[in-house]
């Protein structure tokens, strides 16, 4: 129990006495991260915009919309969210904003997702101009709902909420990233700390004399 509680109490001198590189270590690391974050990384912006797959024309007496229309919509929103990224939907708008990307790279920029048991399906756009993300949503959602009916033969798609130009970024988050590389800074500067005591085989105390050298001591001069 002794020679845990001193180890542990080394431990503490070691970081205590080289606490100067703990706290160099982890600031620069965190004001790098904040720089970089800031002034070198391009912001994201994200647009999007939501569409609903509207349902048949079959209707009850009661005008209630039938459970099987509602589970075709569903299925239907599954699907779609596939024809949102087609090369047919979007070379239209690759042409049209003569944007300097190919078809795959806008593809890249792009998430689709159907919501879940819903007939709603969301279009996201990933820019670093906001108008420009929310131009580039709102021309898929065009583009798609023009080819849906030359594709599937019906018209049931309308747009629920157009795309309008994001006020903040998606990324970098600054916060984030400084937070992360504040503790990375702080693990690599205490190994480094640690590191430098295990390499440093001087002898400073008569206890160091007993520990590296297993020879007793015979007197100090103060």
């Amino acid at each position: 129990m002794m020679e845990e509680e001193l180890d542990l109490r080394e431990v503490f001198l070691i970081l205590r006495k080289r606490i100067k590189i703990i706290l160099l270590i982890t600031v620069l690391a965190m004001l790098v991260s904040g720089l970089i974050s800031y002034y070198v990384l391009s912001p994201v912006y994200k647009a999007s915009t939501s569409l609903i797959i509207s349902r048949t024309q079959n209707i009850t007496i009661n005008n209630q919309i039938q459970l099987q229309d509602i589970q075709t919509s569903r299925m239907l929103a599954a699907t779609y969210s596939e024809i949102v990224k087609s090369r047919r939907v979007l070379q239209p708008v690759v042409t049209k904003f003569n944007l300097p990307m190919s078809v795959e790279d806008l593809k890249g920029k792009i998430d689709v997702t159907s919501k879940d048991n819903t007939e709603i399906i969301e279009i996201s756009v990933r820019d670093n101009n906001p108008e420009r993300a929310a131009e580039i949503a709102n021309a898929i959602a065009s583009s798609f709902m023009d080819n849906i009916v030359k594709i599937m033969k019906i018209d049931n798609v309308q747009v629920i909420d157009r795309a309008v130009p994001p006020t903040s970024k998606v990324s970098p988050k600054t916060s984030l990233n400084v937070v992360i590389a504040g503790v990375l800074g702080l693990m690599i500067s205490i190994f480094l700390v640690f590191l430098l005591e295990y390499m440093d085989r001087t002898v400073k105390t008569p206890d160091d004399i007993k520990k590296y050298l297993n020879l007793p001591v015979l007197g100090i001069i103060p």
